[in-house]
Parts: C-alpha cells; sequence; structure tokens
C-alpha cells in the first residue's frame, strides 16, 4: 500500500469508496454532486490537502514501500482530506476520509490518519503564531465512523481523544492538541 496526493481523475473512485462505506458503518450520504462541490471547493485545496491509498502489488515492489515501479499503481482502496476550520474555541484542522469496507484492518486507515496528521501540522504552521497571539489552540480533529468498533482503537494509537458532545452523522469526532 502506498499513500500519493489525490488527482482530478480520483474524484469518480473516492465517491465510490464514500458511498461503500456510508452503506457499512450506517451513515448518511449526500447526493455525488454536493460531494464533489464540496471536496473540490477552492478552500479545500484538495490537491494539496487530500490523499489516497493505493493498494499497489506489494510482492511487486520488492525493494519496499517507497519505490515504485513504472506503470504500476493499485486500485484506490481509502482517502483523506484536511480541512481548515476556525470557530471561537480555536482552530481545528479536521480530516474526513474513508476505507473502502473490503481492505479495512489492513493498515490504509491508520497510514491516512497518519499522513492527514503530519499535513495539519504542516498546514499549523501558517497561523500558529494568530493562536498563540489570540490564546486559542489549534486542534487535529478526525471524524471515525461511529458504528466502527475499530475507530476507538485506531484513535487511541493516534493519540487522539473522543470528543463527547460531537456526533456528526454516525461519526465520532476525535481530537488533538497540536
Amino acid at each position: 500500500m502506498r499513500i500519493r496526493y489525490f488527482r482530478p481523475g480520483d474524484i469518480s473512485t473516492i465517491i465510490n469508496i464514500r458511498q461503500a462505506a456510508a452503506i457499512a458503518d450506517r451513515i448518511p450520504t449526500t447526493s455525488e454532486e454536493a460531494f464533489t462541490a464540496w471536496f473540490l471547493a477552492p478552500e479545500r485545496e484538495a490537491q494539496a490537502n487530500a490523499f489516497v491509498m493505493t493498494d499497489d502489488d506489494d510482492e511487486l515492489l520488492t525493494w519496499g514501500q517507497a519505490g515504485t515501479l513504472e506503470g504500476i499503481e493499485g486500485e484506490i482502496v481509502g482517502y483523506t482530506i484536511v480541512e481548515c476550520l476556525r470557530d471561537a474555541e480555536g482552530y481545528h484542522l479536521r480530516c474526513r476520509g474513508a476505507v473502502h469496507p473490503e481492505h479495512r484492518r489492513r493498515g490504509a486507515g491508520r497510514a491516512l490518519l497518519v499522513g492527514a496528521l503530519n499535513r495539519a501540522r504542516l498546514l499549523a504552521s501558517d497561523f500558529e503564531f494568530e493562536a498563540e497571539a489570540e490564546g486559542v489552540p489549534i486542534y487535529f480533529e478526525a471524524l471515525l465512523p461511529g458504528a466502527d468498533q475499530a475507530s476507538s482503537q485506531l484513535a487511541v494509537k493516534c493519540d487522539l481523544a473522543v470528543v463527547h458532545q460531537f456526533n456528526i452523522d454516525g461519526l465520532q469526532l476525535y481530537r488533538m492538541e497540536i
């Protein structure tokens, strides 16, 4: 498996993953058009802030995960996008995404979450000074499926704590201060 940046041609696969995950997690979805508009909105900067996990043929990549073979790229099995939100409570670098149900519990979700956290830390450096001057925290947040028992285990592995007052359409909010 390998993480790479989102490409515009990936959107139809991401929509399919989102729909399969929503069914498995028993969460509502919006229309394909509404999701596409949300995901590709200019303020989200998807080409810089979204990542996909591909199920590359690991047997061909004998020298490890960092290498790639020309012309070999597996199917997309998961995605995440980091968006920056601001309210009176602080700055929120929130990741949303999904792993296709057939590819869960193989490390893709954790890798995507770690990648999102790394991106969030980089984004936070852009407004760290302002947050400190305002006396507000910067949070890394993840919306994970409440119906999937592995979500809470994943959150613990990534040092994220549950935010009890936030359950958005079946997705539980987890958070850490960065």
